[in-house]
């Protein structure tokens, strides 16, 4: 993880010594999140969450284009399938997402754009807030305990997302969707049956910003 990030960083660090233009901005959106188990084929998919941070771009070249966005989300895991059947697991949690977006600018006017990219997200979680049964879980029931211990998140976990999107003079309107490549929950996620499986984080994501640059 910390080598692609250096790698990263370098290429990023070589791409804007040879930029043309530079755009950066605020953008905010809405999120949706797939947790993929493979074992049984199942998704649990959360609501639509809220999404913010800033994004910078490098174009140069007048068509090739990288770039990078700093993502705030905030996801709510409403219902579970946990170690007792009918209970219900309320799983709140704050996380980063930092993509690299790669791609080419196909249709580059003075007022409206538009561009394809692909590359690696890496996604940072920082907090989470089990509740169980609606209230925070009883630390003298080995159960309860199983059950919030299960949410333990890794700290960071590795995608590949997908990217296109449009510029209309100073709006920026993005569409992009990540498949998780690393499990998200370090042993794996325990289903109703007792069976752990290994788990996958798939988004998708919509988000405007405002452009500020050349």
């Amino acid at each position: 993880m910390k080598k692609l990030l250096l790698i990263i960083c370098i290429m990023f660090s070589i791409t804007l010594n040879a930029q043309s233009e530079f755009y950066f901005g605020p953008k905010i959106g809405y999120k949706s999140t797939d947790y993929y188990l493979n074992r049984l084929n199942m998704h649990y998919h959360n609501k639509g969450n809220l999404t913010l941070g800033a994004y910078g771009r490098i174009l140069f070249n007048n068509n090739i284009n990288i770039q990078s966005e700093l993502m705030y989300n905030y996801s709510t895991i409403t219902r579970m399938g946990c170690v007792q059947p009918g209970t219900i697991l309320k799983v709140r949690n704050h996380s980063f997402a930092l993509p690299i977006y790669f791609g080419y600018q196909f249709i580059n006017r003075d007022n409206f754009n538009m561009r394809a990219n692909m590359g690696p997200v890496v996604n940072f979680n920082f907090d989470k807030c089990v509740e169980y049964m609606g209230r925070e879980p009883d630390h003298s029931s080995n159960v309860e305990v199983s059950a919030m211990q299960v949410w333990n998140y890794n700290f960071a976990n590795l995608g590949a997302a997908f990217n296109i999107g449009a510029d209309i003079y100073r709006f920026t309107v993005d569409l992009s969707y990540s498949l998780g490549l690393t499990n998200v929950f370090p042993n794996g996620v325990l289903l109703d049956n007792l069976h752990h499986s290994t788990n996958k984080l798939n988004t998708f994501t919509f988000t405007v910003g405002y452009r500020f640059g050349k």
